[in-house]
């Protein structure tokens, strides 16, 4: 029994560590921005949608070429003629002048079977649908290009800010031990009858706002990872982990902005072909079509019901054909539907120097917020350095008792002030460095 009491134990340790092993496996670990936005294209669950959209489109363009090859199908046909039809002939003909004999042809009994081909050897309609599906095999995978751009200006903002709700947490846990302290030490000059009860609310108030910021800097985080899970394409388990970290003493922001072509204009410019194409096929409803036929097979007649499969009963029965079929008046139809296509085509235009306008616009503004929200985060960055010095001196001035506890709380109110407004301002700047690394 011993043996296999070792082996059971060495089995669930095995298993303990297997199961470890995975649980480390589910925290998915990111060194940079890239490593996530990779991850993003590559499993988020509306790229596989586009993906499988653009498959659809591949199938419809090979079925759209279909009229380049004949087309072959087989038949079978039984009639029973239950009254066949009567032809007046002349009594000249079978030696009885002056008189007419009704004559029936045929047999009661008819059938036929064969094979049936087809070729169309000119037909415009036909080709401009195939190019006009083998361009929305172009349209969809532009579109998915678009969101991929949109994907990434996603991912970004909630990188940056997942680290700057980060950063703000751990410089908190400082703040909370500077705003304990001092409650500590007007909680002892309060009971030594020092300072009064409205100090001792003042400086709580600063530690309960200490306290707020550091919820709200938490929810932020929560929500930021919890938002990058679903673009992951994750389950709710697992928790990304980015090992970056922002350093609000020495931050360094590259300046350097490059925009490349917005991805949304592509898709305008392919919408503009495909409508120029649809007008073309119209237009092309009135071209002469001309195709070809071909029919093999076998017919068989018989005065009483039933079927013989002998050679000697079958004749056989085979034709080619050619077919040249020019349209003439359609009521105005085709004319219309024309009319109608280009004018798609005005509107697609209309929409693509639109939205050209507004992408032009919007990244000139682009620009301009970058430069200046940049210049408000280095004031602000400035100004939180400043603020703090400034409640580090306060802070021995009122220890060495040259100003009161009133004077310290303010000092320490401006700086968390300073602390939010910085934060504040690197938030809107990374969000809108999101955006431009989008276009790169």
């Amino acid at each position: 029994m011993r043996p296999l009491v070792i082996l059971l134990i060495l089995i669930f340790a095995f298993s303990g560590e297997a199961l470890l092993a995975q649980d480390k496996a589910d925290t998915l670990k990111f060194n940079s921005l890239n490593e996530v936005v990779s991850l993003a294209i590559k499993n988020n669950p509306t790229q596989a949608v586009y993906q499988q959209q653009i498959n659809q489109a591949k199938y419809n363009y090979k079925a759209s070429k279909g009229f380049i090859y004949p087309s072959a199908s087989g038949s079978f046909i039984g009639t029973d003629n239950l009254h066949l039809a009567v032809t007046p002939i002349p009594g000249e003909l079978i030696g009885k002048p002056g008189t007419t004999f009704y004559a029936q042809f045929g047999k009661q009994f008819n059938y036929g079977t064969g094979i049936t081909l087809g070729q169309d050897i000119i037909d415009w309609q036909s080709i401009f649908q195939a190019e006009i599906a083998n361009n929305n095999i172009k349209l969809n995978e532009l579109q998915q290009d678009s969101y991929i751009q949109g994907l990434k200006d996603q991912v970004g903002k909630l990188y940056f800010s997942t680290l700057t709700a980060k950063a703000s947490l751990q410089i908190i846990n400082t703040d909370r031990l500077l705003a304990d302290s001092i409650v500590n030490l007007n909680r002892e000059r309060f009971n030594e009858g020092t300072i009064d009860a409205i100090a001792l609310n003042q400086a709580i108030i600063s530690a309960n706002n200490v306290l707020q910021n550091q919820a709200q800097s938490q929810q932020l985080y929560d929500q930021s990872i919890e938002n990058l899970k679903i673009l992951l394409g994750e389950k709710p388990e697992n928790d990304p982990l980015l090992t970056e970290s922002l350093n609000l003493e020495s931050l360094s922001i590259d300046n350097n902005i490059t925009l490349n072509n917005d991805k949304n204009l592509d898709v305008y410019k392919q919408q503009i072909d495909i409508a120029g194409l649809q007008s073309k096929s119209q237009r092309s409803v009135a071209y002469p079509k001309l195709s070809a036929s071909m029919y093999l097979g076998a017919q068989q007649y018989r005065d009483n019901f039933g079927l013989s499969f002998s050679s000697n009963a079958w004749n056989p029965y085979r034709y080619i054909g050619l077919s040249l079929t020019v349209p003439i008046f359609t009521g105005f139809t085709n004319s219309n539907k024309y009319k109608s296509a280009l004018v798609q085509q005005n509107i697609a235009q209309l929409q693509y120097n639109s939205a050209k306008q507004q992408s032009e616009i919007n990244d000139r503004l682009l620009i301009k917020n970058h430069n200046d929200y940049f210049d408000q985060v280095k004031a602000s960055a400035s100004n939180f350095k400043l603020y703090r010095s400034n409640l580090q001196l306060t802070k021995q001035k009122y220890l060495e008792g040259v100003i009161g506890m009133d004077v310290y709380l303010k000092a320490f109110q401006d700086y968390l002030t300073a602390e939010n407004l910085y934060l504040s301002n690197l938030s809107t700047l990374l969000s809108t460095k999101a955006t431009i690394l989008s276009r790169q």
